[in-house]
């Protein structure tokens, strides 16, 4: 009797070949899933399961952004496989920030949203962070202000400017994210910079940009021209105070 041909006699082999010749690029998503389950699940159709993935939880960065307890309910998941793909988008964000380097040079908006998608793009919680930076646009600090969502602006500036005193910095970015992935800026997030603003230029300190990182896109308050708002609205102030000391 002829020998049946199996489609799917070494498949692995020919999945390892195209990564070997054309890189991971050459996979679909699933493909891509399937790839990485080989050797968590050696001896079982991992296409089924990367096709059950991709169904449950809608996308590659979907999968890899799951907790690993709603991955392993997917069946065929192992605790190993599970906590395996749970644990790449943290390392797609240490891949990024240690191919940057410990002292970034941040001279441009490019570089700096490269710096600040590399750590903040994929996190789950919102949290801020203050970056200071040299006269050269070189990382000298980075410090996080805080964690969630906070309507508390004036304990973040207070922070801010022990962390300035502190530092003894003359250059600042401040940046968050937004999980939900809307950039645009909440009514806290705008009190909030108007109220760093102001502290700042009390201590003779430079807030380059205060920037909200999402999954779909950045918000600049600079480039929006905000920030030039908050400095006028401040010199004004100080102009206008100066003319009533000088009246009296």
């Amino acid at each position: 009797m002829e020998k049946k041909i199996n489609p799917h006699e070494n498949h692995r082999e020919r999945m390892r070949a195209r990564v070997r010749e054309n890189s991971l690029d050459s996979l679909s998503e699933h493909e891509v899933l399937e790839y990485l389950l080989y050797p968590f699940v050696p001896r079982r159709d991992t296409n089924s399961i990367a096709h059950e993935l991709i169904s449950r939880f809608g996308s590659l960065s979907a999968v890899l952004d799951s907790d690993p307890k709603a991955l392993e309910a997917v069946k065929g998941m192992t605790a190993n496989a599970s906590l395996y793909l749970s644990s790449m988008s943290s390392l797609a964000r240490r891949y990024g920030a240690s191919k940057m380097g410990e002292k970034p040079k941040m001279e441009t908006r490019a570089q700096i949203l490269e710096y600040l998608s590399s750590f903040m793009s994929t996190l789950e919680e919102e949290r801020i962070y203050a970056i200071s930076v040299d006269s050269a646009g070189r990382l000298k600090e980075r410090c996080e202000l805080g964690k969630g969502s906070s309507d508390d602006c004036k304990l973040r500036v207070k922070e801010l400017v022990m962390l300035c005193q502190n530092s003894q910095t003359k250059y600042l970015y401040l940046a968050h994210n937004h999980p939900s992935g809307i950039a645009k800026p909440s009514v806290e997030d705008v009190e909030f910079t108007k109220w760093a603003v102001t502290a700042l230029e009390i201590m003779d300190v430079l807030l380059i940009d205060h920037i909200i990182i999402a999954k779909n896109g950045y918000y600049s308050f600079l480039q929006d021209g905000k920030l030039d708002d908050f400095r006028k609205s401040y010199y004004k102030f100080i102009d206008e105070s100066k003319i009533s000391d000088r009246r009296n």
